[in-house]
């Protein structure tokens, strides 16, 4: 039995069944490649095994470096997807709806005329951008002006202008 146990590998297991153990051995063997390697482990030879572990940890790093890569890769796919411009810039809505503005009072028309353009300038700055906010490319412009004032201060009479005018944007100019 000595030699038995000494030349392959045994497995002990003990089972209480009512108030009896017993023992049951179980002898495993296998090639002679793995006996050997059983028992250099055990006698604490560990190149081998030190070469195993570092050939799992290369296994590990390449696997890791192979995700870094995919989702590297994933990653400027979105890029250049957010970058490529899905339909061209359309002339045809180069003006945009009518917009109507009352500006301040002012002592005379043309100063009331004036004050309107400065107030139509602002609220179409303020809708549609700095583009369409210049005065000399509105489309149908036409003001209203009346007397703003009841009385007279003084002798002075003020009047207010309302302006309604299509804002558009300017032709695109030719790059340098």
């Amino acid at each position: 039995m000595g030699a038995f146990l000494r030349s392959s590998k045994a497995i002990f297991s003990a089972v209480l069944t009512g108030g009896v153990f017993i023992v049951a051995v179980s002898a495993m063997t296998g090639c002679a490649s793995a006996q050997s390697r059983w028992q250099a482990e055990a006698h604490g030879d560990t190149i081998g095994t030190q070469a195993r572990q570092q050939r799992r940890l290369m296994r590990q790093h390449e696997r890791a470096a192979e995700l870094r890569q995919d989702r590297r890769e994933q990653r400027q796919q979105i890029r250049r997807a957010r970058v490529i411009r899905t339909s061209p810039v359309i002339a045809e809505d180069k003006c945009r709806p009518n917009l109507a503005v009352v500006g301040d009072q002012y002592a005379s028309e043309s100063g009331a005329q004036g004050e309107a353009d400065k107030a139509w300038m602002q609220t179409a700055r303020w809708q549609w951008g700095e583009r369409y906010m210049a005065r000399e490319h509105a489309d149908d412009a036409t003001y209203e002006c009346g007397r703003s004032s009841v009385g007279s201060v003084i002798g002075q009479v003020f009047y207010r202008c309302r302006l309604t005018a299509k804002p558009c944007r300017p032709d695109a100019s030719p790059g340098k």
